[in-house]
């Protein structure tokens, strides 16, 4: 069973081509799912909070201990994507629960099924060096321009699209380094073509 590394910039349709290969018959995994458990643990809030201060927490109801509260994830986006340094400490806590998670999915996928192909959706696949656990990398891409029109449509504001897509290693860089590259640009018709050629030639 081949494991499939899909990484992109910021609003380069990642889900969308993960949706696609999962309409094929693969095996798919979100990694954002993953983190969004990740960050609900007393564990990691504990450490984001020693971090960032207790202005990221978000109560339940009067409860004041950690366990019973949850983080406010746009004020913890405020401060990293304005913060380069507080981002890459926050990575680093959260990037080897997030390896771990997704090789304990792997594994059980592929023990429930070893012919099947597994996806995983990994944003930072190449920032925090996880190529290496994949049989091939694919890169999704599309125009600035075009992920910028989609993100607003989504709710987010131009100037923090911007500084996340800033905050990601160059989409050039990520094609250098991919075994197949998707083009994301000219809609869903065209871009499962090419999902149906990587499945087919793979």
């Amino acid at each position: 069973m081949p494991t499939i590394g899909l990484t992109g910039g910021f609003g380069m349709g990642k889900s969308t081509v993960l949706r696609l290969f999962g309409k094929l018959g693969a095996e798919t995994i979100d990694s954002d799912e993953i983190v969004h458990n990740i960050l609900q643990r007393p564990e990691t809030i504990r450490k984001i909070t020693s971090l960032l201060g207790e202005s990221v927490l978000k109560k339940r109801g009067k409860a004041i201990s950690v366990e019973a509260t949850k983080l406010d994830k746009k004020r913890v986006a405020d401060i990293i994507f304005n913060e380069p340094e507080k981002r890459i400490s926050i990575e680093k806590i959260i990037h080897p629960k997030v390896m771990r998670d997704i090789k304990a999915l792997m594994n059980e996928k592929i023990k429930n099924n070893p012919s099947l192909t597994v996806v995983v959706e990994v944003p930072l696949l190449f920032e925090a060096g996880y190529e290496k656990y994949f049989d091939k990398v694919i890169v999704v891409f599309c125009r600035r321009d075009v992920a910028i029109k989609r993100l607003l449509k989504k709710g987010f504001a131009k100037e923090d699209a911007i500084k996340r897509m800033r905050a990601q290693m160059p989409t050039t860089r990520k094609k250098a380094s991919a075994d197949f590259v998707i083009d994301n640009n000219d809609g869903i018709k065209k871009t499962g073509t090419q999902v149906k050629r990587f499945s087919n030639e793979n």
